[in-house]
Order: structure tokens, then C-alpha cells, then sequence
């Protein structure tokens, strides 16, 4: 039998084990620890400062571009001056992007009588809203939302491009345009002016120009391709004058793929509208486009010039 000295003598060892153990990690373990992340602290120290100064080159650059495009002053003057011209966005797309495309058109001398914006309904999240929508496009409202998506977008193109068509001497019809408004698919953005209902059927027609704006951060309020694309598509199809514009930090493309696949010669592409640069391509463009019927993809993404040229 194992006697109680024993156990005490036991205890005590293990107690003093323990003990001997938290010495020698204190002496030897725990400043090994210590030095480790301290070279860690070090290392992720440097890190910051690397980032900081890049953060620092990259908004310099961005100032610079910004200064260095600030010449539209320079080189228009007033070429699109009563030309008649209706920006289509959609909530959510970055603010520089549209500050800066209404004040090139504006110092253009261009009458922008009305800018659209669509709105998180037009992603049809309810049945509610895809009744309404089916309603307006004349289709099913069991139909795919894409498809109700696609036909609204094509209706607002043909609208904007060929006006009310609203056939002499008749009476008055529903206009899409209005209908759209009214269902809160459309909206004039916050801040800027709104077309009165007597005056909405002077919008579109033969001779109007569209610019088609879209690009921001996170998700858009309704992919590119289900809106935005199908409907510069049908305004190029249709003969009318178009330019689409994104932004040059956008987190989802929208000029990239009508790059790809160019619905036609008379479409101005233009991917950092948010520049002032960006406003100087989207002003010479548009007037290359308007005078000589000569489209052109402008920017700094990919193969493209920065601006159309100035002769």
C-alpha cells in the first residue's frame, strides 16, 4: 500500500514541476515570444508606411489627371451648343461620375433637358413591381424579370429616339416615358431639375442626344446587361446618338462588354467620366459623333486613347 508520505511527497513534486516550468518559460520561452512579435510589429509597421505612401503617389496621380484634364475650356468651344441631350443613369452610380458629365455638357453650351435615373425598382424584387412593369412593356408578368427588364429597356431607347409618336390629330396616348415616371421606375435625380408632365412629350425625339451613364461600388441596382447594355444596344439600333460612360474606379463593368460587342459605328464609349479628362472625351466625342457621325472608345482602360483628337 502506497503510503500518505508518499502522496504528499507526490503533490509536492508536481507542484514544484509546475513551478519550475513557469521559471524557465518566463526566462526562456516568453522572450522568444516577445522578440517574435515584436519583428512582426516591425514588419507590419513598414507595411503601413509602404501602403500610406502608395495610397499618397496614387491620390497624387489622381490630382494630376484631374488637373492636367481641366482643359476642356481650352479646346471647346460651345460645339454642342443647342444640341439637345437626355442622361439615363441609375441610382447608386458614383456622384463625381454625373457632377462631372452635366458640367462638360453644361460648358459644351448643351441643352440637357432631362436626366433619368433608374431606380431599385426596376429589379423587380416583387410581384408587385414585375406586374407593373409587365403592364407598361405589354407582356406577361410571368415572364423572366430579365426579359421584363430587357423589353423596358428597349422601350425607353425607342421613346427617347423617336419621342412620344403620338400621331397628328389624335387624342392623347399613354406615354412610356411618363409611365415609367409615374410607376417609379424612372426618376429624376435628387438635386436637379424635373420635367414637368406638360413638358415630358418635348423629350426625345430625332436629333436628341443620349448619354448613358452607369458605374459605382458594390452591386448595381440592376446588372448592366439586363438594362443599361440592352438599352444603348436598341438607341444604336435604332439610328440614334449615344454615348455610354462609366466611371474609372466602378466595381461592375458596363463599357467594357459594348467594347466587345459594338452594337454599331455610331456609339461613343468613354470609361472615366468621373475625370475631368473623362469630360473632355465625352464632350469631343460627342461632337465628332454629331458633326461626322464618327463614334470612338476613349479613357485609360485597355488600348484606348484618352480623348478624341482635336483636329
Amino acid at each position: 500500500m502506497i503510503s500518505f508520505r508518499y502522496h504528499i511527497f507526490t503533490i509536492v513534486a508536481i507542484f514544484l514541476a509546475i513551478g519550475l516550468g513557469i521559471l524557465v518559460g518566463n526566462i526562456y520561452v516568453q522572450p522568444g515570444l516577445v522578440n517574435n512579435l515584436q519583428r512582426n510589429a516591425d514588419s507590419l509597421s513598414r507595411q503601413l508606411s509602404e501602403f500610406r505612401a502608395e495610397v499618397d503617389r496614387l491620390n497624387a496621380e489622381v490630382s494630376n489627371l484631374q488637373l492636367a484634364g481641366d482643359i476642356l475650356s481650352q479646346v471647346d468651344r460651345g460645339g454642342l451648343a443647342g444640341v439637345q441631350v437626355a442622361i439615363v443613369t441609375e441610382d447608386g452610380v458614383e456622384p463625381p461620375m454625373l457632377s462631372q458629365a452635366l458640367r462638360s455638357l453644361q460648358e459644351a453650351k448643351a441643352d440637357v433637358v432631362a436626366v433619368l435615373s433608374v431606380t431599385d425598382r426596376m429589379s423587380l424584387a416583387d410581384q408587385t413591381s414585375r406586374e407593373a412593369l409587365a403592364r407598361i412593356v405589354g407582356m406577361s408578368a410571368d415572364r423572366d424579370p430579365s426579359d421584363l427588364q430587357a423589353a423596358a429597356a428597349t422601350l425607353l431607347a425607342r421613346r427617347l429616339a423617336e419621342g412620344p409618336s403620338v400621331p397628328a390629330g389624335s387624342l392623347p396616348q399613354s406615354d412610356p416615358l411618363d409611365e415609367l415616371l409615374r410607376d417609379q421606375f424612372l426618376r429624376f435625380p435628387p438635386g436637379l431639375p424635373k420635367v414637368s408632365e406638360s413638358a415630358l412629350p418635348a423629350v426625345g425625339g430625332k436629333g436628341l442626344v443620349v448619354v448613358a451613364l452607369d458605374g459605382g461600388q458594390g452591386q448595381p441596382i440592376v446588372q448592366p446587361e439586363d438594362f443599361m447594355i440592352p438599352m444603348v444596344q436598341e438607341l444604336v439600333r435604332v439610328g440614334a446618338t449615344v454615348a455610354a460612360g462609366e466611371s474609372a474606379s466602378t466595381d461592375y463593368a458596363f463599357v467594357p462588354p459594348l467594347r466587345a460587342n459594338p452594337p454599331g459605328a455610331r456609339m461613343l464609349t468613354v470609361d472615366d467620366v468621373d475625370f475631368s479628362i473623362g469630360g473632355v472625351a465625352l464632350v469631343l466625342g460627342l461632337e465628332r459623333l454629331v458633326t461626322l457621325g464618327e463614334g470612338g472608345d476613349y479613357g485609360i482602360k485597355g488600348d484606348v486613347r484618352p480623348i478624341p483628337p482635336l483636329t
